[in-house]
């Protein structure tokens, strides 16, 4: 299983995915599950029902992923709650088919703050293992009977075996220098304390990016596709997280208010404005998305590019700007952080472009492209 937290790029991934919801909050943390979650469930409950032909042996199972789940959960806790403690915000944590999300807003600054934050998912799967192992003993289970969930387990004692066995394979399976699993943070943060975090995350994501390939071969030649899955994650995490370390790196020290358009170079609408006249400042302006502003000059909407241009096939369904805008979006503060609120805003909402508000009133836009801009910004700085 892969659990290990992640930031709003690897986020923005599995979030065209869909589906996930609460089911619950605890220590200032969301928890919600993926409907694909149930899915896994469902083919556990059915292989160990083909096997065995006994629904009470199928429901043993599936009860035995959930305790897994559980424990997973838990590890999302240990990295968390720790991350919590060291300053950092934890949005909420998910749980996948392919095990634990934790969602943080901002990576550790300090290395060593890295490591902290990484180990301690595994030093939870490190206390749980002997404790069932010792409740295995305690009811009658074998440590030395290998078992085998999908065939059947005959016994509570030899349930907890199987839970302790788990707990053990995820702390050595998690600790691979995987990037971005715990073992490849770990990796990182005691390489960014020598080289710096980009140069330790390029040689992190490498070296996980190997991992990945590898994790997918034997998961195809092995038939266990669940491990080629984490693989095909893995590569993908890795890629994304060094991409979102250069940003960092990038906008370090700029705010919003460094690189969005001023009000005065950007275009407005009115919700009175008729389609017609929103599609020519699209076709033959710059400006893609539109703030949408009252007679009295207040912000009342947005209207973005892929709306204008799907309503362009119905047109006569959307006589003004009223009828296609966007009431709820995310605003932003000019003197924000543009690599921890702006690019993190941006990347969570799907929006090209935020309105920039400062005391209830609209100052600017910032879009994807100056975003995109930041290292020019930050190269002319060097420059003087």
């Amino acid at each position: 299983m892969l659990t290990h937290t992640a930031l709003a790029g690897l986020w923005g991934t599995l979030k065209t995915m869909g589906g996930a919801f609460k089911i619950g909050r605890a220590f200032g943390i969301d928890v919600k599950v993926h409907w694909s979650f149930f899915l896994l469930l469902a083919f556990f409950g059915y292989l160990a029902f083909r096997d065995s032909g006994s629904l009470a042996s199928a429901l043993v199972t599936v009860g035995i992923v959930v305790a897994l789940f559980f424990c997973v959960l838990l590890h999302e806790f240990g990295h968390s709650l720790v991350a919590i403690r060291l300053g950092s915000e934890v949005q909420d944590i998910t749980l996948l088919p392919i095990g634990g999300l934790a969602r943080m807003k901002s990576l550790p600054e300090r290395p060593i703050d890295e490591v902290k934050v990484a180990v301690a998912g595994p030093l939870v799967n490190v206390v749980l293992a002997p404790i069932f192992f010792g409740l295995a003993i305690l009811f009658g289970g074998s440590l030395a009977v290998p078992t085998d969930i999908i065939s059947g387990v005959d016994s509570i004692g030899q349930v907890f075996v199987a839970l302790g066995t788990i707990n053990v394979a995820l702390v050595i399976f998690n600790m691979i220098p995987a990037f971005p699993m715990d073992g490849g943070r770990v990796l990182r943060g005691l390489l960014a304390t020598r080289l710096g975090p980009v140069r330790a995350t390029e040689i992190s994501s490498t070296v996980g990016q190997g991992f990945a390939i590898l994790f997918i071969l034997v998961g195809f030649l092995g038939q266990n596709f669940l491990l080629a899955i984490v693989g095909f994650f893995v590569f993908l995490g890795a890629s994304g997280e060094t991409q979102l370390v250069r940003q960092r790196e990038q906008m370090r020290g700029l705010t919003v208010s460094d690189v969005m358009g001023t009000k005065g170079r950007i275009e407005t609408v009115t919700p009175y404005h008729n389609f017609g006249q929103v599609l020519d400042s699209v076709i033959h302006g710059y400006q893609e998305d539109f703030p949408v502003l009252d007679e009295d000059g207040n912000l009342v909407g947005i209207i973005t590019r892929s709306e204008i241009m799907a309503a362009a096939h119905s047109p006569s369904r959307y006589a003004t700007v009223r009828d296609l805008m966007q009431t709820e979006f995310p605003i932003i503060s000019p003197d924000a952080d543009l690599f921890t609120d702006g690019n993190r805003l941006l990347q969570e909402s799907g929006l090209r472009a935020l309105p920039v508000m400062k005391d209830g009133n609209l100052v600017g836009m910032l879009t994807v492209d100056d975003v995109g801009q930041a290292a020019l910004l930050r190269d002319l700085r060097k420059q003087r």
